[in-house]
């Protein structure tokens, strides 16, 4: 049936579909694709919620480039960590933490402002060490 057109409307070598509200078209394959459906959805990626924490380093006048890079590897590291949620090494993070007291303590309250932040979804072990962090911070 190869050059054999059936059926429907043709512009050019295109067959113009129809479908009525609601309706969702999908030609060719999709395999591995996004296909959102609804009115007005918006597709944006996960938001990162330790750029404040980078943006906090980056400002920081009073560090030298070496402190500084050892604090962004530090917050790499806890970030990694982080993300395993509820299979986090508590003890790895404690020791991040304690690092980045070292370091930089104004850096620490904005990584456990972070880590404590429901919306960010890290789980309880990294909201439960922010909070001894920081306690014993203080």
């Amino acid at each position: 049936m190869a050059g054999k057109k059936q059926g429907g409307e043709y512009v050019g070598r295109d067959q113009k579909i129809s479908a009525g509200n609601g309706s969702v078209v999908i030609g060719g394959n999709v395999t591995g694709s996004t296909i959102i459906t609804g009115d007005r959805n918006v597709v944006s990626p996960g938001v990162n919620f330790f750029l404040p924490i980078y943006q906090a380093v980056e400002e920081k006048k009073d560090l030298t480039p070496d402190a500084k890079a050892d604090l962004k590897a530090e917050i790499q590291e806890l970030e990694a960590e982080v993300k395993k949620g509820e299979q986090a090494d508590e003890t790895f993070l404690a020791r991040r933490l304690r690092n980045i007291r070292r370091i930089a303590p104004d850096i620490l309250e904005v990584v456990t402002a972070t880590l404590a932040n429901p919306a960010a979804g890290f789980g309880l072990i990294a909201k439960k060490v922010a909070e001894k962090a920081k306690a014993s911070a203080d």
